[in-house]
């Protein structure tokens, strides 16, 4: 899975990308210190998986996530459990207080991987196809179709 770190705290940043670099099924892409950033390279690059802080200067990562039309999945690293209610209206997988461990890291991590194994492929032999809408997975019975 592409991971993307955006964070404005280089130290939160350095933290993460290390845990990235040391789970074999993660790749490294980048990082940016700013929502704004982080827009233009998602313009540009397929990104599997974001972590994503909450309170960044200019732009926060919640308003970085109401400006996506298709979101990857989002682990929010975020020093505030205040922001955890909202963050889920938003379909995040996770949410990790700040300082993450690498257990809870791995966690997160593995519940992403989880999410991201093709729903459609484990199905569809037994009767059933997922497909997106809204950014959400709808299971249909192949019968129907």
């Amino acid at each position: 899975m592409k991971c993307l770190i955006v964070d404005d705290e280089h130290i939160a940043r350095k933290i993460i990308e290390e845990f990235v670099r040391k789970t074999d099924f993660l790749e490294f892409a980048g990082s940016c210190e700013n929502a704004i950033e982080a827009s233009k390279k998602l313009r540009t690059e397929k990104i599997d998986l974001i972590f994503l802080d909450v309170e960044m200067p200019e732009m926060s990562g919640l308003d970085l996530l109401k400006t996506m039309k298709e979101k990857p999945q989002i682990i929010l690293i975020t020093s505030k459990e205040k922001y955890a209610v909202e963050a889920f209206e938003f379909d995040v997988t996770d949410y990790i207080v700040k300082p993450p461990t690498y257990a809870r890291f791995l966690k997160a991590v593995n519940k992403a991987s989880e999410k991201n194994t093709p729903a459609a492929k484990k199905e569809s032999a037994e009767g059933f196809i997922f497909v997106k809408v809204e950014n959400r997975l709808v299971k249909i019975e192949t019968a129907l179709i």
